[in-house]
């Protein structure tokens, strides 16, 4: 029984640091375009590998958490999220450190929003994170499922919306000093807070029609 926790943590880990990592090469792709709109579309690639492969993102997966009971789980992702944000991130500002001026910019802009703003541009990001995941599983062979991905991910980029996972690679991207880490530490809190309640209220709302039914 032991042995098998540990397996299943460890793949959750793992897929976890995977998912982490798309979604670092997705923020920065994005910080590398000068244009926008192909920013946005080209960060799409991050969410699309994940759904393919069956990555774990914590954004994909925390609308789920009440039905599948899976409260350790998502706590293990986030951080699984984070490691491979910080693998990518920091390999890359090694390797591209031009992009630390591009993000801290970026970042700077985000630290200096108040609490209720952050959570308002969280929890909008959170539907559509829990819209693109959920409609992927219902049409993933089909052009709606992979539609669904770039649509719904481009809007909440070019919205402003807060996505707590490519939050993460921006901020490491930026981090200068240990209380640049700490706040943006509790700004990632605030930004997964409102993805939670963002997915969790699609989710409900979906269930509450008959539709997005285990």
């Amino acid at each position: 029984m032991k042995n098998e926790k540990a397996a299943r943590f460890f793949d959750t880990l793992l897929k976890a640091v995977g998912a982490g990592i798309m979604i670092g090469i997705g923020a920065t792709v994005f910080l590398a375009c000068e244009n926008k709109v192909v920013g946005a579309l080209m960060f799409t690639v991050g969410l699309f590998a994940i759904c393919s492969f069956g990555l774990n993102l914590f954004t994909g997966k925390i609308g789920y958490i009440i039905s599948n009971r899976n409260h350790p789980d998502c706590v293990t992702i986030w951080f699984g999220n984070l490691i491979g944000c910080i693998i990518t991130g920091a390999a890359v500002r090694v390797a591209r450190p031009e992009l630390h001026e591009t993000a801290l910019k970026m970042v700077d802009a985000k630290l200096e929003k108040s609490f209720v703003p952050v959570l308002i541009l969280s929890f909008f990001c959170g539907v559509l994170m829990y819209a693109a995941v959920e409609n992927f599983r219902r049409h993933k062979d089909t052009v709606s499922g992979i539609f669904g991905v770039v649509m719904c991910v481009s809007v909440f980029i070019l919205s402003g919306f807060e996505h707590s996972v490519a939050d993460m690679c921006y901020c490491v991207y930026a981090v200068d000093s240990a209380a640049y880490a700490g706040r943006s530490l509790l700004f990632l809190l605030i930004v997964t807070l409102g993805n939670s309640l963002g997915a969790l209220a699609l989710r409900g709302i979906t269930e509450g029609i008959g539709a997005g039914k285990n």
